[in-house]
């Protein structure tokens, strides 16, 4: 990415900055634009702590200085029943735009999910037609749609026979608060992002790939066991890589004209399948004599399963459920961004590879595991 020079002066409101994501569009915006960053936070957390967070997020080619975060203005945030008594400092600061990453990440605890996902979406939508902003930007997510048949489109969705989980119902529904609010709207879906398809590196919190390997981690490391089981369907796993996330949000931020629903997923065809990834994993990291791959969790045998992985399969059952389905979204306006120039890392087998080294790498408790195994010098050798 070149970093963009802006003639005009613009000041954007970002919530949700303190999470994975709004991190990554945080330190997007103040490497690549000139744009003042408006960020409301909770008391626990601090300024020069979300300074720490971006800087480690930032472009490699261009290094931030203190400058760059005198555009960064932190005001508290209050409860959501009380964000209407954000107008007077938003307005003071000429907010044209809202950028909202925030909400709440839980599968299954539909109180918080209408709360942080549905109300907070409201209330901004609220305080947004009252400033006037140019734009309303939701950050929302791929699997919005539910459970469907075929090719999602890049449209609003009606409800589903079945949803994975509450929190797609919730993003679902704020989507249409945003479409509903006659201000000017961009919907962007990402699949599920992992670490950069360069180096690896992930500082999210332990969902989806992460959520699989973590668990691994903390319930499998014990001992040497000498056979493996694992859900791994042959069906492609929707990952997206976190350099390819800020690229296309940076090219959509800019080129996608209002009023746009755009997914942020990876080529179908570079995809790997559910059982190639996880076969992967087994190489890099589990020092087992018999790996056996399922499709479904009722195929795994109820009887001879050592009990923490019994433990391990259930723990990560909800992810593998999703990652089962054969998604197909429509990508319309990302081909469109491509072939502008958008340089998007695709995620494939060898870009997993480098995050799964990565995981396996800063991890004790699997090296422990790996220097104990029979198989460990075969092992160390493919990492």
């Amino acid at each position: 990415m070149n970093r963009i020079n802006q003639t005009d002066y613009k000041s954007v409101l970002l919530t949700g900055i303190t999470g994975y994501l709004g991190t990554l569009v945080a330190a997007t915006l103040l490497s690549e634009t000139q744009y003042q960053i408006v960020a409301p936070i909770r008391s626990g957390h601090t300024r020069e702590q979300l300074i720490q967070t971006i800087q480690l997020e930032t472009n490699t080619n261009y290094s931030m200085s203190r400058i760059d975060f005198d555009r960064l203005v932190t005001i508290i945030l209050p409860p959501i029943i009380e964000i209407h008594t954000l107008f007077k400092i938003l307005n003071s600061l000429e907010i044209a735009e809202i950028i909202h990453c925030a909400g709440c990440v839980d599968y299954f605890d539909s109180a918080r999910l209408n709360e942080a996902n549905i109300e907070l979406t409201a209330e901004l939508i609220s305080l947004g037609k009252k400033l006037q902003v140019k734009r309303f930007i939701y950050l929302s997510t791929a699997f919005s749609s539910g459970y469907v048949d075929g090719l999602i489109p890049e449209t609003l969705h009606s409800s589903p026979r079945i949803d994975p989980t509450e929190y797609t119902r919730s993003k679902r529904e704020a989507e249409m608060l945003v479409s509903q609010s006659s201000l000017p709207y961009l919907i962007l879906r990402p699949s599920i992002v992992i670490g950069d398809s360069q180096n690896g590196h992930y500082s999210g919190k332990p969902y989806g790939m992460y959520q699989f390997m973590s668990a691994f981690e903390k319930l499998l490391c014990d001992r040497y066991r000498p056979a493996m089981y694992f859900l791994a369907p042959k069906v492609k796993l929707q990952i997206l890589h976190q350099d390819a996330f800020i690229a296309a949000f940076l090219a959509a931020y800019h080129q996608v004209p209002d009023d746009s629903i755009l997914h942020i997923v990876s080529e179908q065809e570079t995809l790997p399948t559910v059982q190639e990834t996880m076969s992967l994993w087994s190489q890099l990291s589990c020092p087992a004599s018999t790996h056996n791959y399922y499709e479904h969790m009722s195929d795994v045998p109820t009887e001879g399963i050592d009990r923490r992985i019994k433990m391990w399969l259930e723990f990560t059952s909800v992810n593998s459920d999703i990652a089962a389905h054969s998604w197909q979204f429509e990508t319309a306006h990302l081909d469109r961004l491509r072939k502008n120039g958008l340089n998007f890392a695709d995620a494939n087998l060898d870009t997993i590879r480098i995050c799964q080294e990565h995981f396996v790498a800063k991890s004790t408790r699997i090296q422990t595991l790996l220097a104990k195994s029979p198989q460990k010098t075969a092992i160390m050798a493919s990492i």
